[in-house]
Order: structure tokens, then sequence, then C-alpha cells
């Protein structure tokens, strides 16, 4: 699928991680689809790629994290996540959209330090989805439910960005233009 003026790459991106703290927790899991976009309306026209890995912090999964994502300690042993799929990925997106953005970023810096020099976009924060959508907040597995998306398994890498890409795809009511749309107007314009 070839690039043109009229469109461009978008990464979805997800981690699950140790803890809430990017100084002091570790990342474990990452999940990555490369997506081309309308750059006038944010519709997808498809996805270019995808990364899923999981990494080994190097000691044993606190239990608050575990009960969160159910990644125990058996899956994650000897596992890496290759930064240089990461960084061959990301590097061709002209936008990285997380649900929780902020959180994300300092979990991938862990892998690709130079990622807190791309433009990021945040589907939770970014997108104005109560004035669209009478949503009790914009959390994502509330947003999926409100909206009747399809989804991904909650709280694993993967399947929040899938549940994200899906949320992205929102056409929102009264604009000629998709969830992402509207963070492309923000950001890039």
């Amino acid at each position: 699928m070839s690039q043109s003026s009229q469109s461009l790459r978008v990464a979805i991106v997800d981690t699950e991680t140790t803890g809430l703290y990017p100084s002091q927790d570790r990342i474990i899991e990452i999940a990555i689809i490369l997506v081309e976009a309308e750059r006038q309306t944010g519709r997808i026209v498809g996805e270019v790629a995808r990364y899923d890995a999981l990494q080994d912090p190097g000691f044993p999964m606190p239990y608050g994290a575990f009960a969160v994502h159910g990644i125990s300690d058996a899956m994650v042993r000897g596992q890496r996540i290759d930064a240089q799929a990461v960084s061959g990925l990301l590097s061709q997106a002209e936008l990285l959209v997380a649900h929780n953005a902020g959180f994300d970023k300092g979990f991938v810096a862990q892998v690709m330090p130079e990622c807190a020099s791309l433009l990021w976009g945040c589907s939770c924060r970014g997108v104005p989805w109560r004035r669209h959508f009478p949503v009790p907040s914009a959390k994502l597995q509330t947003l999926a439910d409100h909206l009747q998306l399809e989804r991904g398994t909650a709280h694993r890498a993967m399947g929040d960005v899938e549940t994200t890409l899906a949320l992205l795809r929102t056409e929102l009511p009264g604009e000629d233009m998709t969830a992402l749309g509207h963070l492309i107007r923000k950001k890039l314009r």
C-alpha cells in the first residue's frame, strides 16, 4: 500500500506493564497496529503491519499488575521485545495514538527512547467523546460498550489496540470525519 499526500500512516499503540510509573516499573507487553488513513477524514484505508510481543521484566510479576492483565511470570520468562521492530513500525507513522498516551509513551520509551520526539495523540483525552455521545466516561471499555464496538481482550496490549482501532473508526455525528480524523486535525494542522 503506497502512501500519498491524501493519506498518512498512524500507529495505534498499547502497553501492559508491571505498574504505573515508567521510572520504576517495566514494560512487559507492547502491541502496535500500523494503518493507512485518509488525511481529511481519518477513515482507515487499510492495515499496513502489526506487532505484538511480551518481555521479561527481570523480576517476579507484582500481584497487582497480574490482577489487571493476567500476564504471568511463566508467560514472560525469557521473552524480549524486538526494539528494532518497534522502532521500524513507529518511525513509519506520522502520528502515534494510544488510549492513554501519557502513560504508554513513557513505557514505549523503555524500548525506543526516541519515541518521545514523535507526535502522539490520545484517543481518551484528545477526542470530545462527551460532546458527541452520552457516555459516563472516556475509558476504553466504557466507550466500546456504549458504541457497541467489536472489542479485543481487555487489558492485553493487542486486544486494547484492536478496541482502540475500532474506536478510532467511529464516525463523529454531525462531522464528516472519524474520531481518528479529529485527532489528525488536532495534531497535524
